[in-house]
């Protein structure tokens, strides 16, 4: 079993100080937690930009590598056949081609990581917010059960994990709806809750 974050989630996570919860949710799942190569890059980059500029998002992620709470998955498809192949078949395009274009590429590495760990018979949670990226992850995870995969791919998001987290995951004794505004203050994607 896998917990394989996107770019978002994980700012969303790092910025606001709620990293914790990731690590209980991987811990509660008795598994680790990875980042595509990519999305360590993205995560750099826009975390130390921006509105993530003081949040302190940049360097909370390196502190987590450094204590190995979250791992790297290579993204280098010339040496992983099965990558570069569950690549071309969730981005519609040759491996090596998508590979060279920034765009969306975060998300999609996420996926086809968690495909690749599903065809290794793995169960791969895919935390992602953005609507395209679930729609893919969505659409991936039909392939996956379709053409029997001895693992399985399975969708978490940001909001999930808060509504599902135990009070003690929760730096400063804060309720998760709070943690959730917070984040949508870096995160226009994030919905409002109901009322």
């Amino acid at each position: 079993m896998r917990v394989i974050l996107d770019a978002g989630p994980m700012l969303n996570f790092l910025a606001v100080g709620q990293e914790n919860c990731l690590i209980q949710l991987a811990v509660t799942f008795k598994t680790e937690l990875k980042i595509p190569d990519q999305v360590c890059t993205e995560v750099r980059r826009v975390g130390s930009s921006g509105r993530f500029r003081r949040s302190g998002a940049a360097h909370r992620l390196e502190v987590l590598l450094a204590a190995g709470r979250v791992g790297l998955l290579s993204d280098d498809v010339s040496t992983n056949s099965v990558l570069a192949h569950e690549l071309s078949l969730v981005s519609g395009a040759p491996a090596a081609d998508r590979i060279r274009t920034s765009k969306d590429l975060g998300e999609l590495m996420v996926i086809a990581h968690a495909c690749s760990l599903a065809k290794e018979g793995v169960t791969a949670y895919i935390v992602i917010d953005d609507g395209n990226g679930r729609r893919l992850a969505k659409a991936a995870q039909k392939r996956v059960e379709a053409a029997g995969y001895p693992g399985a791919l399975a969708l978490l998001s940001t909001r999930g994990i808060l509504e599902q987290a135990e009070p003690s995951w929760l730096k400063g004794s804060v309720d998760w709806r709070d943690v959730y505004a917070r984040m949508r203050a870096f995160d226009d994607g994030l919905g409002p809750l109901p009322a």
